[in-house]
């Protein structure tokens, strides 16, 4: 789960099976057969509501955050730290971070099978690919070689474009 996810709220117990009785499952099943619906439709009925804003975000609970970590690839941490390093630009290529890799996450970024996964990992960091909108492949001729150019996401994409420009006249 992205950490700016604004759908979901995430809420989890401790609790195992083995801090319930034998029969409380069965028990609470029971209740609810034999008239506790009804109870938890007149509880919410009488439950004011009048506060809550459907369109916030929900908190982001511990829960959520362990969700968003679990999620997280050790490759996101490894490549923002090459970012750093190349001073955050606003558009870069995935030669310029290649350079700059060393030890494992050299090869794992030099790995082609990992391809694919590499826009992930930059949209985990903050960028997006920008086409080239006057090339037919979208690429960019930067030191006489096609390449992705990756721009800030938080750029507009007017800025996309001008950054990916500068970087392609160098």
């Amino acid at each position: 789960m992205p950490a700016d996810d604004r759908r979901h709220f995430v809420a989890w117990s401790s609790l195992t099976k083995d801090d319930f009785a034998a029969d409380y499952w069965a028990r609470l099943w029971h209740w609810y057969r034999d008239g506790g619906t009804k109870d938890v439709v007149a509880y919410l009925l009488e439950l004011d509501l009048s506060d809550f804003d459907a369109k916030a975000p929900p908190p982001k609970t511990r829960a959520f955050w362990d969700v968003v970590d679990a999620s997280r690839a050790p490759e996101d941490a490894e490549l923002a730290d090459i970012l750093d390093k190349l001073g955050n630009p606003d558009a870069t290529t995935l030669a310029e971070i290649t350079n700059k890799a060393t030890g494992d996450f050299d090869e794992w970024i030099r790995d082609r099978k990992n391809r694919r996964n590499i826009p992930h990992r930059l949209e985990a960091c903050g960028y997006v690919p920008i086409r080239n909108d006057t090339r037919e492949n979208g690429l960019w001729v930067i030191a006489g070689k096609r390449q992705v150019v990756y721009a800030k996401a938080a750029l507009s994409i007017s800025s996309q474009l001008a950054a990916a420009r500068k970087l392609a006249e160098h």
